[in-house]
């Protein structure tokens, strides 16, 4: 029995015959209590919101009536967001306040906590209202095969010059495919909080990886037909010699997103056995943590430390 189903039933708000029927609707959908409950009509989400704002000491909210800061939905990923069903609502001083429709999922909040940086204080809205908001502020997650739809030709790089090959380069790289697809691979890396991009041709395969925490994760096999003009787009960007292929580059990208956030792609290309490979270190000027009193001193031993140096 779950912990939400034993402190209903103990608190006389459903009968344990109620909570039987809405644990075995649960294991069938393989979805929350909480939803089975409201949706069986054996507790209306209104109840349920009320109940656990009082169960667990903290206020709750209706979602609807608030307009949230594209900043403050920034610090948590929609991938984060969608896996425990929360909404960051505000931010107040080193405080991020997050909308949960299950206040005592305390492995969520830790993870929010360690994701942010931020102390995490919980207020509670239905689990309807939270889908609504996950729906209205975390737009779609655009994938590679949304941009390669468009691109059904094969790029004729062949020439009989080097010099006619860079030509047909620049043009395949500008390819409204070609440029989505780079795109979408920069975005997608900023959205899932990656340290760095890893562009890497092989024989018979082209990939795409991020790492993420520390651990590279292969994000997309790209195909081949595109290799060289999605290597020569990101040179372009990076704004290095696209007809240089046999010695080393390095170049910068700087990315503008939204109105006040700007990235930066430190890029290097390394000529390899099956082509040029591209990795990319990303540098977001707006998370660079310099106040000492997020290091997580103690009051005292940040004092004592001041006076130290």
């Amino acid at each position: 029995m779950s912990r939400l189903g034993e402190l209903l039933v103990r608190e006389n708000i459903i009968s344990h015959p109620q909570l039987q029927r809405a644990l075995e609707d649960q294991r069938k959908t393989g979805g929350r209590l909480s939803h089975s409950l409201t949706r069986l009509g054996i507790l209306a989400e209104r109840d349920l919101t009320a109940f656990l704002s009082r169960q667990y000491n903290v206020p709750a909210i209706n979602l609807t009536e608030f307009e949230i800061e594209a900043e403050v939905l920034r610090l948590v990923p929609g991938e984060v967001a969608k896996k425990y069903q929360i909404v960051p609502v505000n931010r107040s001083g080193a405080a991020l306040i997050v909308a949960m429709a299950d206040p005592s999922n305390i492995y969520a909040i830790d993870e929010l906590k360690f994701l942010t940086g931020y102390h995490i204080e919980v207020v509670v809205a239905s689990e309807a209202s939270i889908d609504e908001a996950l729906q209205r502020h975390y737009e779609k997650h655009v994938t590679y095969q949304d941009v390669l739809g468009d691109f059904d030709e094969e790029v004729d790089l062949a020439g009989p010059e080097e010099e006619d090959k860079t030509v047909d380069l620049e043009r395949a790289s500008s390819e409204a495919p070609v440029v989505k697809l780079c795109n979408v691979i920069l975005l997608n890396a900023i959205k899932k909080r990656a340290s760095d991009i890893h562009i890497e041709p092989y024989e018979k395969a082209f990939r795409v990886r991020y790492r993420i925490d520390g651990v590279l994760h292969e994000e997309q096999a790209l195909p081949m037909k595109l290799k060289s003009a999605i290597i020569s787009r990101l040179k372009i960007m990076a704004q290095l010699d696209i007809a240089e292929r046999r010695l080393p580059q390095d170049g910068r990208i700087k990315l503008k997103i939204g109105k006040d956030r700007e990235m930066d792609f430190r890029v290097s290309v390394l000529p390899t056995l099956f082509g040029e490979k591209v990795v990319l270190r990303l540098l977001d000027k707006s998370n660079l943590q310099l106040d000492m009193t997020k290091l997580g001193f103690e009051e005292r031993q940040l004092a004592d430390f001041m006076k130290a140096i």
